[in-house]
């Protein structure tokens, strides 16, 4: 039988299989590289490698759930009642009315005053708004309130970022209050004092012993503007509303003035003429941003100068944050504003338990260095 080893056919037939396998298995190997590489059909979106996007925190993964007080809440741009966890609401209530970019230990202030104002109103007959609600979101009638859809609306791209920066402020003071006497206090507060608070009694009804006035020296920037009305608009506006007053344009500049000031530099009284009216109603027929003002004349008509922004009683946001840049905890900042208060930890059941010492309920006030 003749060897098929030296048949040219046989030896060339094989020679050519070789080679188709060859290819083929060349083929093969880079249809799988182009896959692995990304460059043919992608993978299953589930067995693909990615970064998790940033989440918001859960509130209430670091304390019992079912301890959480809540509230009834008035939304008024909504026009409903809803009834949510209090530290769910107070996320809200900081993110309205303290701007994001201050200092963490002052949004932790912030959230605890927020956090008893809240109890407080709840405690004295909830919202004037509605008689349903413990509060309501508008700011003229309790604090102001952001929804997610609000925060997503003012943060853009930095929602997610902002929203946790607010919520660590408030997990980390959950339940945290400030009392006097072992009662809650109405912690008032306001955007910036001018360098002093006020008094309670010279804005509202009632001198409260923890609304003091105290300095508030790191203040920054002080929030100073210039409000001028020319003589037509401030004689429409005054005879308007005090027509026996008998201010003309010619008599003006000597018959309007200020009477009297409190200490902390605040218009107690002003004299329109025959009529004398208080720096609280200067401030709001004049549109002006505190009754810490000064007034000039100027060619056309009167100019108003004003400092800080708000009441000016309790504690001042820009205050507090100008103290946390210089180290200051929350606790202490809640002490430089509301006078010998202690805080506590309200529980769902209202009770309060009190720490054998508050941090800082005995330090000396702060004040800058060489002040006294």
């Amino acid at each position: 039988m003749k060897s098929f080893r030296n048949n040219p056919i046989v030896l060339a037939g094989m020679a050519i299989l070789l080679l188709a396998l060859l290819v083929a298995l060349i083929l093969f190997a880079r249809t799988a590289l182009k896959d692995a590489c990304g460059q043919g059909n992608p993978l299953p979106r589930e067995n693909a490698f990615a970064t998790p996007g940033p989440t918001l925190l859960d509130l209430y993964a670091t304390y019992d759930r079912t301890e959480a007080v809540q509230i009834r809440v008035y939304d008024h741009r909504a026009d409903r009642l809803v009834t949510m966890d209090l530290e769910e609401y107070v996320v809200g209530v900081v993110a309205a009315e303290m701007p994001v970019r201050y200092e963490f230990e002052a949004l932790k202030a912030q959230a605890v005053a927020s956090r008893t104002y809240t109890l407080y109103s709840v405690a004295h007959g909830g919202c004037h708004t509605n008689p349903d609600a413990d509060v309501c979101t508008n700011s003229k009638c309790c604090q102001a309130f952001s929804t997610h859809e609000r925060m997503q609306q003012t943060w853009g791209d930095d929602y997610v970022k902002n929203y946790n920066l607010v919520a660590q402020a408030v997990i980390d003071t959950a339940g945290e209050v400030v009392t006097y006497d072992g009662r809650l206090c109405d912690a008032l507060y306001h955007a910036c004092s001018g360098g002093r608070t006020e008094d309670s009694e010279n804005v509202y009804a009632n001198a409260l012993p923890y609304l003091r006035g105290v300095d508030s020296p790191y203040e920054d920037p002080m929030r100073t503007e210039d409000v001028e009305i020319g003589f037509d608009a401030f004689l429409a506006l005054i005879t308007e509303k005090y027509p026996e007053c008998g201010v003309t344009e010619d008599n003006a500049e000597d018959e309007v003035r200020i009477a009297e000031t409190y200490e902390s530099g605040r218009v107690k009284t002003l004299r329109l003429g025959k009529t004398e009216i208080t720096g609280k109603e200067a401030r709001s027929l004049f549109n002006l941003r505190s009754t810490m003002f000064t007034i000039t004349w100027a060619e056309d008509g009167i100019v108003f100068h004003t400092k800080g922004y708000g009441h000016g009683v309790g504690l001042s946001q820009n205050g507090a944050n100008g103290l946390a840049k210089r180290g200051a905890s929350y606790e202490e900042i809640l002490h430089q504003y509301y006078t010998g208060v202690t805080i506590g930890t309200i529980r769902a059941d209202g009770t309060i338990d009190f720490p054998r010492e508050t941090p800082g309920s005995t330090a000396a006030p702060l004040v800058p260095e060489g002040s006294e």
